[in-house]
């Protein structure tokens, strides 16, 4: 089972698909179809590029060293796709724009409307 599937259940997995294919097929001028294929592929990889959202938690991989990551969590606040960044908040509540490849450093753990409520 895919980490979306299993933190996020099976309707908001299905629509947070659905977003991203709309804005790969508008970004990438690919149909409908291929985007939701490879949204779908993007989402079952793993790829936080495909997975990122506002309300995640995401924590700190076990097998990375502390003083590689800006944080130990990071709350997702917002993201933006040109250039791919998130707004986050790490668990001490200092807010920062940090490009989206620092969640490879990261797993998603859960999924709230409302991060570090």
């Amino acid at each position: 089972m895919n980490v979306l599937l299993r933190v996020a259940g099976p309707d908001r997995t299905a629509t947070h698909a659905r977003q991203l294919a709309r804005q790969v097929a508008e970004l990438d001028s690919l149909t409908m179809a291929a985007a939701l294929r490879l949204a779908h592929e993007r989402i079952e990889a793993g790829d936080p590029l495909a997975l990122a959202a506002p309300g995640q938690i995401w924590a700190l991989r076990p097998d990375v060293d502390e003083d590689d990551a800006p944080a130990r969590a990071l709350g997702i606040l917002a993201r933006t796709t040109q250039p791919p960044t998130v707004l986050a908040q790490d668990e001490h509540g200092t807010v920062e724009a940090l490009p989206l490849n620092v969640l490879d450093l990261f797993h998603l753990t859960t999924w709230e409307d409302q991060p570090w409520a």
